[in-house]
């Protein structure tokens, strides 16, 4: 299996891929939707809404920004594991495609074993967002994330 990041403008113009993938759309919370494109190869995606934050134990966000939940990281984690074994490509899109996708897709190679490197080196991965995915591959499914929430 590969992992692959785009942007929101790539992913609503419309990605034809060879085989079989999947798709984890990110978009802004006060933000519609991205547009995904059916195409032949496209199985599913799963839509999630949360912004590009980073909380620490010492900062609060404002209360319109909303950082990544243990229960969006828990969807993406159960998502990879009902595809794993049935498409070639998981495509993760967020609105750049600079720092919550590649959070996500680098946890996703570290949860599967995979190369995460290049997640690392060709971007600025969320650290919380990583973190979080990563948490949630390592909780079985259906089990309760704790206080991680924001």
């Amino acid at each position: 299996m590969e992992l692959m990041v785009c942007d929101r403008k790539t992913i609503e113009r419309g990605i034809v891929m060879p085989g079989s993938y999947v798709v984890i759309s990110i978009h802004d919370a006060d933000q519609p939707r991205a547009k995904v494109k059916p195409q032949p190869g496209l199985r599913d995606v799963l839509f999630l809404a949360f912004n590009d934050a980073e909380p620490g134990a010492s900062m609060e966000l404002p209360a319109e920004v909303q950082a990544m939940t243990s229960a969006q990281a828990d969807q993406i984690r159960d998502f990879v594991r009902k595809h794993e074994h049935d498409v070639d490509l998981i495509v993760v899109h967020c609105h750049s495609g600079v720092s919550r996708s590649p959070g996500v897709a680098a946890a996703i190679s570290t949860a599967l074993h995979l190369d995460a490197r290049k997640f690392w080196q060709l971007y600025t991965p969320n650290q919380y967002v990583y973190h979080m995915v990563v948490d949630a591959f390592e909780r079985p499914a259906g089990g309760h994330a704790g206080n991680l929430e924001p």
